[in-house]
């Protein structure tokens, strides 16, 4: 008897700990631009990139920003993408979020000059372009 309820907690074992596991541990899908990342870029970057007047021929209109930024070279470095998923070494949107762009000025633009984004923001964009910059 002793023997057998061995031999089912051996077999059984590796089911509960499956089961317990927390959700954490499997792997998180990408973050999406439409659901997590649009309101960021219309609330930071509509203002200047607008169908009326936009700035390096970028519009970032709510509906519009992804097929404008993914895939799509830079107007100020044409040899770079301006995003290239899961890469935001090689994006060009990244290095003017993070004001290391050779051309051009940091963004996004104020009134005063150029204005870092808050780190939450910055890991944001950051995470979704390492996510494979999904639509």
């Amino acid at each position: 008897m002793t023997r057998n309820l061995c031999m089912a907690a051996f077999l059984l074992a590796p089911i509960a700990v499956w089961l317990i596991l927390p959700a954490a541990a499997s792997p998180s899908p990408g973050l999406s631009y439409a659901s997590d990342v649009e309101a960021l870029v219309v609330k930071r970057c509509a203002g200047c990139h607008k169908a009326e007047e936009a700035k390096a021929n970028l519009v970032l209109e709510e509906g519009a920003g992804y097929a404008q930024l993914v895939g799509r070279a830079s107007t100020q470095e044409p040899a770079l993408q301006l995003v290239v998923p899961a890469d935001p070494s090689a994006s060009y949107l990244w290095h003017k979020l993070e004001f290391t762009a050779e051309v051009g000025k940091g963004m996004p633009r104020t009134l005063f000059g150029s204005k870092r984004l808050p780190e939450k923001e910055l890991d944001l964009i950051k995470r979704w372009i390492e996510g494979g910059a999904l639509p």
